[in-house]
């Protein structure tokens, strides 16, 4: 039995002497971040869409700043200020008006957002119909219709309508339709209108250029009504007690990944061809239209009014 193992262990010297340095390094363990970085996205389209679409910015993020960076998808517009009250997040894609009410009442410094492939870095909120519902630009024509938003805390999807009503006579939105749908994300505020679940809808007009160019034989069947300024898109922002060096390598990471291979696939898979900078100031046309419709951005709650 000795012999045994005696022979079993000139065995075991011998296979690892005759192994050459890089097949040792091949079977190390590969080092292992043991920092994480959250940043979360809110659900403007599906979920399989959203992890599909940020998945690839999440490992070059990881990659390049050497700590491993998480997306966390949220089921509400409106979880995302208690995210960071709660310092569950370390940062997020705001959507605009999610960036005004959270700024409001905590500390957040914008960062960066995507310029999209076709140039532009900014979107607007936009009014929508079929044309076999005979709805037109007048919007005494839209009363008592069955209308399809997304979220109140969203520009696109609430304080545009909201204002733009407001701006041709309409008092409440509440109490202007026969029916409101709150769907959560834009392209299900869109397909409700696709499948005649409602009349009109409000949505971002990038969310509805992709799902149309996905689906071209509906093209002709949408006719647009109204549209709003241009706001910034989605802009990744951090909340205040993130590590400075951190941040400053979080930023120069994105502002320059368009610049290799890998940095490209990422912008790819989000239809970007870059990131720029975004500053607070760009968010004060925002301000002015929730000010317009009687809106108080420090007390208005996160979850809406309903």
């Amino acid at each position: 039995m000795r012999f045994v193992s005696v022979a079993i262990t000139l065995c075991l010297l011998v296979v690892s002497c005759g192994q050459k340095p890089e097949d040792i390094a091949k079977v190390e363990p590969k080092n292992i971040r043991e920092s994480a970085f959250t940043i979360a996205i809110l659900p403007e389209q599906n979920v399989f869409e959203q992890k599909k679409r940020y998945k690839p910015l999440a490992e070059y993020l990881s990659k390049n700043l050497n700590m491993n960076v998480k997306i966390k998808l949220l089921d509400s517009y409106g979880s995302i200020y208690d995210e960071i009250k709660n310092k569950t997040i370390d940062g997020a894609f705001f959507g605009s008006f999610n960036y005004v009410l959270t700024k409001a009442r905590a500390d957040i410094e914008p960062v960066a957002r995507a310029l999209g492939t076709g140039g532009n870095s900014n979107y607007k909120g936009i009014i929508f119909t079929r044309k076999d519902t005979g709805l037109t630009a007048d919007v005494k024509t839209w009363k008592d219709k069955r209308i399809a938003l997304v979220h109140e805390v969203t520009t696109a999807g609430y304080v545009f309508p909201a204002w733009h009503l407001k701006k041709n006579g309409v008092a409440s939105i509440y109490n202007y339709f026969g029916k409101i749908i709150f769907s959560g994300s834009h392209d299900a505020a869109i397909l409700s209108v696709f499948k005649g679940q409602a009349d009109i809808g409000a949505a971002k007009d990038l969310i509805l250029q992709k799902l149309l160019s996905e689906n071209p034989a509906i093209k002709n069947d949408i006719v647009i009504l109204a549209g709003s300024v241009a706001v910034p898109s989605n802009s990744l922002c951090l909340r205040r007690g993130v590590d400075g060096k951190i941040r400053e390598s979080l930023k120069k990471s994105l502002l320059s990944m368009h610049h290799n291979a890998d940095g490209k696939t990422a912008l790819q898979a989000l239809d970007a061809s870059k990131f720029v900078e975004t500053a607070d100031s760009e968010f004060n046309v925002l301000r002015q239209m929730a000010k317009d419709i009687g809106l108080d951005i420090k007390l208005y709650p996160f979850r809406g009014n309903r």
